[in-house]
């Protein structure tokens, strides 16, 4: 029945989501108006608003002027859900819990935005730092100078990483904001977790490209944000990275 509600939640913060990614960017109200058509301004009715179902009821259309409604708005809310599971299994019914399935849901949020406009928005940043805050305060994380070790570390390497990119391709082969978003997840992770999630970062990044590049669905030239992949290995780093870390020193290192 907890898990129930902890999904039921996580539907709703991804409904919420939907409009944060969508109107954040532009600068309008995440507020008012009420959620709208897109297409013909029809303001949706609260049952035509229910996470999930109404999309499947609708048949994927506005129910005014039946103009085609976007898949991803029921992607964002289900995965949103998925990572409120994922964090009660991880964490149960803590404040845990509730500090890092927000923080998933910022990682949603951020991976979205940067896929549409190619951003990520400093004061999400900002917002981003609260659960090292959390940890350090609590006594839960690392002490405080891995944390800075970690902000510092992963900051000036994907700054480095900017730069050096820069010059050998003579364009800009990585966004300043993934360097601020880099020095978040140290921040957060601190340094040993932060470096492993960056790792997967990477390698989730040149998983997809192995696959999609020859399948023609993007050409070589054709930018793609890195935001997302930074969200992906930022999760899998919170919630799995001392274990994967664990594993490999284990497995790698004790005779």
């Amino acid at each position: 029945m907890i898990a129930f509600f902890i999904i039921l939640f996580g539907l709703i913060i991804g409904s919420f989501l939907n409009v944060v990614i969508y109107r954040f960017p532009r600068g309008e109200s995440i507020a008012f108006p009420a959620s709208h058509c897109p297409h013909c301004e029809y303001q949706i009715k609260p049952w035509e608003n229910i996470p999930v179902l109404s999309y499947l009821f609708l048949g994927g259309k506005c129910s005014s002027c039946k103009a085609p409604i976007a898949s991803r708005y029921p992607l964002v809310e289900a995965l949103t859900a998925f990572v409120f599971y994922l964090s009660f299994l991880k964490f149960g019914l803590t404040w845990d819990l509730l500090v890092f399935a927000l923080f998933g849901a910022l990682l949603i949020a951020i991976a979205f935005i940067d896929i549409d406009h190619m951003i990520i928005p400093d004061s999400m940043i900002i917002i981003g730092l609260i659960p090292g805050f959390y940890l350090w305060l609590s006594g839960e994380g690392q002490p405080l100078n891995s944390h800075l070790f970690g902000f510092m570390g992963l900051g000036l390497s994907f700054w480095v990483i900017r730069k050096v990119g820069t010059l050998a391709f003579k364009k800009e082969a990585m966004g300043l904001g993934d360097v601020k978003f880099a020095a978040m997840a140290g921040w957060v992770l601190s340094w040993d977790i932060g470096l492993l999630s960056m790792f997967l970062a990477f390698l989730s990044a040149t998983l997809l490209f192995t696959v999609l590049i020859p399948m023609g669905v993007i050409d070589r030239k054709q930018k793609i944000p890195f935001g997302p992949f930074l969200c992906i290995g930022i999760w899998l780093g919170l919630m799995w990275g001392r274990e994967i870390i664990d594993w490999y020193l284990n497995a790698f290192f004790v005779m």
